[in-house]
């Protein structure tokens, strides 16, 4: 699979920073050009659960790869903020409650719902990764309205076929999910199999 040259990732103030960090970090070897938005709680999400210091910054903690540019949310000069400044795709992991309400009902108070908005108005593929349990129906509403509207709606839900065995396991499934939903290549985690497979017969 021919996968897209230029993603965003924009992670919002819902648990699951472990799930954003690990797919950023698998998509960065592949794709040309990471642009990464953290809104202001997710932010100070992302740096409790991933327990960075206080003296680093998110520019510091991805230093490593080359192909990521992290935006302030409330930067709308970048170039993704207009349909025609081109990004392929985009995904907000995690998605906060405020922010699948937001995008559902296309109101662009930051950089990352103004993302949101071009991604569908110019039907590019946008993945929401919702966090939320248990949901209300104003929050599934919203998942169905965003959904009518063209995003994927993808939540963390773990598969046991793949008999995980830690953590990360779990986070590459996910990661899997949706990078086979930007259709990009991957062996993060094994497929399903035939019955009469080795693998299935694990207790």
């Amino acid at each position: 699979m021919k996968g897209p040259e230029k993603i965003i990732v924009a992670v919002t103030g819902a648990t699951g920073a472990p799930m954003a960090d690990h797919l950023i970090r698998q998509l960065a070897p592949v794709i040309p050009e990471i642009h990464v938005i953290f809104s202001s709680m997710g932010e100070k999400v992302f740096r409790q659960e991933m327990r960075i210091p206080k003296n680093h910054s998110l520019h510091d903690y991805f230093s490593e790869y080359h192909s990521i540019r992290i935006w302030d949310p409330g930067d709308f000069s970048a170039p993704f903020a207009s349909g025609s400044g081109v990004a392929h795709a985009m995904v907000i992991v995690p998605c906060s409650m405020k922010t699948l309400s937001a995008v559902a009902n296309g109101y662009s108070y930051s950089l990352i719902e103004r993302a949101a908005d071009v991604m569908l108005k110019e039907r590019r593929t946008l993945i929401l990764v919702p966090r939320e349990t248990p949901l209300n129906s104003i929050h599934l509403q919203n998942m169905l309205q965003a959904g009518k509207a063209g995003a994927i709606i993808l939540p963390p839900v773990p598969a046991f076929y793949t008999y995980p065995e830690s953590l990360n396991d779990i986070k590459a499934y996910i990661s899997g999910k949706i990078m086979d939903s930007l259709k990009i290549s991957h062996k993060l985690y094994p497929r399903w199999s035939d019955p009469d497979d080795d693998n299935s017969k694990r207790s």
